[in-house]
């Protein structure tokens, strides 16, 4: 499967980009995985690899570029989590949507890439990007996969729930039943709100799963049963939309 690695500069500086798409001439549709706080990293390459292998081309852009931060990154040294937090902070869905756009322009004209509509997936701070990114960039996102996400639902004026209204994409959300992050109050808000504005979605309980379910690096959170799951639903949700 062919993957390259490309650096794109942008105003706030050099942004990194791992690409990945099967052998052969294609069309293949565009999917970006959106990472979570611990960096772009070999774990994550892998994942863009197992979607590509549905028949995608892959694409992943490194987020953390303005702050210098290179994965993988250790969450629970406190120097490192500060940051992590602060650049999570930092990003705005605006920011993402540019480094997005800059990502797929480097697969542009490329023969073997389809064009046209983009599917999403994300973990952690990547599942609420999927769900900003499907408002900021409308009709273009064709679906999206919000796994193990954060802060889909609170009481900010910007929370994602209160901006709905130009999502067309059909929406996956992957939520662990222990996540604090995504409480049961705060996931009913959210149907609330995508009910409200028409969106078709499914979201799923999984049992015992904890917040960080799709990774296996993390042996003490990765739940197999949970993540083959959402991995047959993501391939299920991508090839109803983009194919």
């Amino acid at each position: 499967m062919p993957d390259r690695n490309e650096t794109v500069a942008l105003a706030d500086g050099s942004m990194d980009v791992f690409i990945t798409r099967p052998e052969g001439d294609g069309p293949f549709p565009e999917v970006v995985q959106l990472m979570d706080g611990l960096g772009m990293r070999d774990e994550l390459h892998g994942h863009a690899r197992r979607v590509a292998s549905w028949g995608y081309c892959v694409v992943s852009p490194d987020l953390f570029y303005r702050q210098g931060l290179k994965g993988p990154l250790n969450f629970g040294d406190p120097d490192s989590r500060d940051k992590i937090m602060a650049a999570i902070g930092r990003l705005t869905a605006q920011m993402a949507k540019a480094d997005v756009e800059a990502a797929l322009a480097l697969v542009e004209g490329d023969p073997a890439v389809q064009g046209g509509k983009i599917g999403l997936h994300g973990y952690c701070m990547g599942g609420k990007l999927t769900l900003e990114l499907a408002q900021a960039m409308g009709d273009k996102v064709a679906c999206g996969a919000s796994i193990h996400p954060g802060g889909l639902s609170t009481d900010a004026p910007n929370s994602p729930h209160r901006h709905l209204d130009q999502v067309s994409a059909e929406l996956y959300f992957g939520i662990a039943d222990q996540d604090a992050m995504a409480t049961p109050e705060q996931m009913a808000d959210l149907e609330k709100a995508l009910e409200a504005a028409g969106v078709t979605y499914q979201l799923e309980w999984h049992p015992g799963a904890l917040h960080g379910f799709m990774m296996p690096s993390r042996a003490e959170l990765y739940n197999e049963q949970a993540a083959e799951t959402v991995w047959k639903r993501m391939e299920d949700l991508f090839a109803r939309c983009l194919k």
